[in-house]
């Protein structure tokens, strides 16, 4: 199975804020093998701009830290940024979200069955059927 994680939920982890034990979870899952995680780069430079406008001090450090993990950063191209510009304006949604929807709107009609963790809410608008989605608590 597939997760594609956005930026929200590495931050629930990094802050240890409702749904961390979740996302430990996958990344023990996905240690072993038994699940793959993607997340975008573009969502990658959002989750390193909050860290350094938040925790300025160790964001290097946990950056570090978070690289380490078993979680794929996949890059983006023309292509990509077209597909989330297409996405954000369909489901209306902000553009860095959008980069983590299509692409597991993509994964998901690729047959990858994938699935979007997020702690944003926003994507609740996204109608049923359009992609998988778990959501993590709120806090």
């Amino acid at each position: 199975m597939t997760f594609v994680l956005d930026a929200s939920a590495i931050l629930r982890f990094t802050d240890m804020e409702p749904g961390c034990e979740r996302v430990r979870s996958l990344l023990y899952q996905a240690a072993e093998g038994q699940v793959e995680l993607l997340l975008s780069a573009v969502n990658w430079g959002e989750i390193v701009g909050v860290l350094h406008a938040k925790r300025q001090a160790d964001a290097e450090s946990i950056l570090g830290k978070l690289a380490a993990l078993p979680i794929t950063i996949l890059p983006v191209d023309a292509y990509d940024a077209a597909e989330a510009g297409r996405f954000k304006c369909r489901f209306k949604v902000a553009y860095a979200d959008a980069f983590a929807g299509s692409l597991t709107l993509k994964r998901s009609q690729d047959g990858t069955h994938a699935t979007l963790l997020t702690a944003d809410y926003d994507f609740k608008a996204l109608p049923k059927g359009t992609i998988r989605i778990e959501f993590l608590p709120g806090r």
